[in-house]
């Protein structure tokens, strides 16, 4: 699975009071595109379903900080289990974030921490590898919103988005350029763009370990701020045929952009 198996790793950064679900709400109209994607998008492809895979667990956590060019610093610690599926043609994933916020404005610090928003994920490889070394992958996913948007911990809307990657393979080296469109929910005192991301990576395979660096950019989800761009760094690494570990670094280049993000992991490969 090599490095396919890395770029879904990095695609993918609890309420306990029981809610019944409006059937007109934004999170139930989420659940329902889910639904189509599952049911009906991917199985038209047949023969990709009966291709034998793996699921898996992604235990991760990280750290993000940044004042994003206000008065405000924010630094976020989080923990971001992942449980998914993955075969040689599709992948179907659940990530469920636990979020812990730190905001400091004028000495004055407030934390927050809670469920982040659940984000459910289907992929699938549009082309496959050929001879050539080219190949093209897209996905769907939503965001529920299951954050305290009270808390600063979301929005409080549902998101949609599409995304694509164009690979070309040239030995153990790996070219990409990944780009996506999120329709942004907006809030009732906010109306947020949708965001457009674009992006360029480089990954190469060194015996079970597959680095890689990305230029990653977004258009801002809050009217009139600086577009983030950032650079990645990090690691795939097979341990055994059962466990796996990946870690990353970011470092981003404008004002919107964190000014520095972690993220270490640990794969269970079930």
């Amino acid at each position: 699975m090599g490095n396919r198996v890395n770029g879904l790793m990095r695609e993918n950064t609890v309420c306990t009071e029981d809610r019944t679900i409006d059937p007109g709400s934004p999170r139930a109209r989420a659940v329902r595109t889910l639904l189509v994607l599952l049911f009906f998008v991917l199985p038209a492809y047949g023969p990709a379903w009966a291709q034998e895979g793996h699921g898996y667990l992604d235990i991760s956590g990280g750290y993000k900080t940044g004042n994003f060019g206000t008065p405000t610093t924010s630094n976020l610690y989080y923990l971001s289990p992942v449980l998914g599926y993955v075969a040689p043609r599709y992948d179907l994933s659940l990530t469920v974030p636990y979020l812990f916020l730190t905001s400091e404005t004028g000495g004055n610090t407030s934390t927050e921490s809670g469920i982040g928003d659940v984000i459910l994920r289907g992929g699938l490889v549009l082309v496959p590898e050929g001879k050539g070394g080219l190949s093209l992958d897209g996905s769907l996913a939503v965001k529920l919103p299951t954050a305290d948007e009270t808390k600063g911990l979301g929005t409080g809307e549902t998101d949609y988005g599409a995304f694509f990657g164009l690979h070309q393979r040239l030995g153990t080296t790996k070219l990409s350029f990944m780009g996506g469109y999120l329709k942004v929910g907006d809030s009732p005192s906010i109306n947020y763009n949708d965001i457009y991301l674009y992006g360029i990576g480089v990954s190469r395979v060194f015996g079970h370990t597959d680095l890689y660096t990305s230029l990653e950019g977004r258009r801002s989800v809050v009217p009139g701020a600086d577009n983030p761009l950032e650079l990645n760094l990090g690691f795939f690494h097979l341990l055994t045929t059962e466990y796996s570990l990946k870690g990353s670094a970011s470092f981003g280049l404008t004002d919107g952009s964190p000014d520095f993000g972690l993220n270490l992991g640990f794969v269970i490969w079930l």
